[in-house]
């Protein structure tokens, strides 16, 4: 399973986004993703379906660079991440 992980700075969406509310780009991107074949997992995380590749992910990582113009400039760290097992840890607590 591939997954993307990112995370934004924030001053430099502010600028970049250019809308009122600079909060509404975590939507655009959710909405961007779950349409490529990614679900949302927390936080800034995405997790591919089963038929995600790697070099889907890195497709997908620059068509949302293209769609989202923004989304570049206010990119402080984006990671491709394999993911080999998924276990919940939630009851372990």
């Amino acid at each position: 399973m591939y997954a993307i992980s990112f995370d934004l700075e924030t001053e430099e969406l502010k600028k970049a986004y250019g809308k009122p509310s600079y909060t509404n780009a975590y939507g655009e991107i959710k909405a961007f993703l779950t349409a490529n074949g990614f679900q949302w997992q927390q936080g800034s995380v995405y997790f591919g379906d089963k038929e995600m590749t790697a070099v889907k992910c890195v497709l997908a990582a620059q068509a949302m660079s293209r769609a989202l113009p923004w989304f570049k400039a206010a990119v402080r760290d984006i990671r491709m991440l394999r993911i080999e097992e998924m276990n919940d840890l939630g009851p372990a607590l």
